[in-house]
């Protein structure tokens, strides 16, 4: 197995300062570190690693990196969530967070286990804080007013402050002392049905997230946050926005927010009407009191990017659609928008790999394949909200030739799976995501743009790097290439047939990706979380 110590490969010094190297070096070869391959042992376990969920990456001195990941059978795979911190003294140690089988933390008293972690982990910018969400057994058991027992809490999310992994949200809202959990704006004693998406770590201790919770007979949504130390661990959720809020500008309240995206004492997340068809709404800002140990007053909403409001870069273009997945740093948000009304027919087929009873869900539903419609014109977008100035990063038909930023996944929950008394995972269907992740770049405090991209007439899908708004466009890896030239452990022979990156995945200059390799003669495979800490040019 290859010696993975970032001193030796592109020096502990460059990682932690965030070098920058020049543009005509990013054409030369880059530099991978493998934080994890299908070469290593899964922690815990007699298993190797098998396939990669896009990483995240701190910004702090420990450049640690968090994914989740599987092994393969026969049998039920193990899966989980696992941690390297690559600059730390404890830089060549795998290390599991918690995987399927695992006791769920306190509030627990039936021994629930976890069954399933949805979605992929996040860490804070300036802390090796983690945010996951996981699902379990019921893990609290209770008697009703009536002396009948019953079993709740099946979905969570669960955070890494610090040593121990605590819970930060839970179902137990409606639970008599477990206020701390319940619905804010709603009925004392509303609990949540479900956390959907990716829950954001921030300040060390302070997590921000969307919710799912039903109030009477009506269905209802918003956005949270909560300090999962102040008061001792009582602190209250927060409320930011629910489906009672009114648009900023408008009479018409949210219809869908999406899960937010935190850093230094603020939150971005997308507000619309419609989560479809949008007229309305756009990506809001919003201060948290991260401190605060009692319910505080929902914050004013500031307009940073809205539906109908001008495209940056296109002369008397308006969005139509902006993207769910949005990547801040405090200062800079990178998020997708479209505009217009052409669009381009796709049909897509449904996976191969992964959790079968999805697989077979999706053929039973598909069998042909799913024909839908992307926007012909849509493109990758940041906004400094120092100066309220919007950019353009990358655009279709326009520089880089690029076709499409959308891309395509069969999730969530197929009929009769699932386990204990909540049936709460969201319905499985196609859903589309753009990836796009922003970096302020220490040597100037400038930022870079890490995006994924499909070109036209055939060319591969790769990740690309904008190291300033008005610097070319820079391919870090693209599919297709010699994957030894990324992992020298990877099958001679092999290329790269898939690249991942997730809105946490670019700080500090610092860039994560999950990349897949494959043998196309042999049908070898191989796959891993890699990181190179030179993708900001000068």
């Amino acid at each position: 197995m290859m010696t993975r110590i970032c001193t030796k490969r592109f020096g502990l010094a460059a990682l932690l300062a965030g070098t920058a190297l020049s543009s005509s070096a990013l054409a030369a070869p880059i530099d991978w570190v493998a934080v994890a391959n299908s070469n290593d042992m899964m922690p815990g376990s007699t298993a190797k690693f098998n396939s990669f969920n896009q990483p995240s990456i701190s910004g702090n001195a420990a450049c640690t990196v968090v994914f989740r990941a599987r092994s393969k059978g026969p049998g039920q795979p193990v899966r989980g969530i696992y941690f390297r911190a690559l600059c730390s003294q404890s830089a060549n140690r795998l290390v599991r967070l918690k995987a399927v089988g695992d006791l769920v933390p306190q509030p627990n008293n039936t021994g629930a286990r976890f069954n399933e972690f949805p979605a992929f982990p996040r860490i804070d910018m300036t802390s090796g804080m983690i945010a996951t969400r996981g699902q379990s057994q019921p893990v609290w058991r209770y008697t009703l007013p009536d002396n009948t027992e019953t079993r709740t809490g099946t979905s969570g999310i669960y955070v890494k402050p610090f040593r121990s992994v605590l819970t930060g949200a839970s179902q137990l809202g409606a639970v008599r002392g477990f206020e701390e959990f319940e619905v804010p704006g709603a009925v004392p004693g509303t609990r949540f049905d479900q956390f959907p998406g990716a829950p954001s770590a921030t300040a060390r201790t302070v997590i921000a997230f969307k919710g799912n919770y039903t109030e009477g007979s009506e269905s209802r949504t918003g956005v949270f946050y909560r300090n999962v130390s102040a008061g001792g661990g009582s602190a209250p959720v927060q409320l930011v926005a629910n489906s009672l809020t009114r648009i900023p500008g408008k009479s018409t309240v949210f219809g869908s927010t999406a899960p937010p995206s935190a850093a230094n004492g603020k939150m971005v997340f997308l507000g619309v009407d419609n989560e479809e068809m949008p007229t309305m709404g756009g990506i809001y800002q919003a201060t948290m009191k991260v401190a605060a140990t009692t319910p505080q007053p929902a914050p004013a909403l500031r307009t940073l990017v809205k539906i109908g409001g001008p495209v940056p870069g296109v002369t008397g273009a308006a969005f139509t659609r902006l993207g769910e997945g949005m990547s801040y740093t405090g200062r800079y948000v990178g998020y997708w928008g479209a505009w217009g009304t052409e669009t381009r027919d796709i049909k897509l087929q449904c996976p191969t790999d992964g959790n079968q009873a999805l697989i077979d869900f999706c053929n039973s539903q598909y069998p042909d394949g799913f024909e839908t419609s992307v926007p012909v014109n849509q493109g990758i977008f940041v906004r400094d909200t120092w100066t309220s100035k919007n950019m353009l990063i990358s655009r279709t038909k326009a520089e880089g030739n690029f076709l499409d930023f959308l891309y395509w996944v069969f999730s969530g929950r197929p009929p009769g799976a699932g386990g204990g008394e909540d049936d709460d995972l969201e319905p499985a269907r196609w859903r589309s995501s753009a990836f796009t992740a922003v970096s302020v770049r220490p040597s100037d405090g400038n930022v870079a743009t890490a995006f994924k991209g499909t070109k036209n007439n055939g060319a591969p899908v790769g990740i690309y790097v904008r190291s300033t708004p008005t610097a070319s466009i820079i391919p870090i890896l693209e599919e297709g290439v010699d994957a030894t030239t990324v992992d020298a452990e990877a099958p001679a022979g092999a290329d790269v047939v898939t690249v991942g990156i997730e809105r946490d995945g670019f700080r500090k200059c610092r860039l994560a990706l999950a990349v897949g390799m494959l043998d196309s003669v042999t049908s070898e495979s191989w796959a891993g979380i890699y990181v190179t800490g030179d993708a900001c040019g000068r």
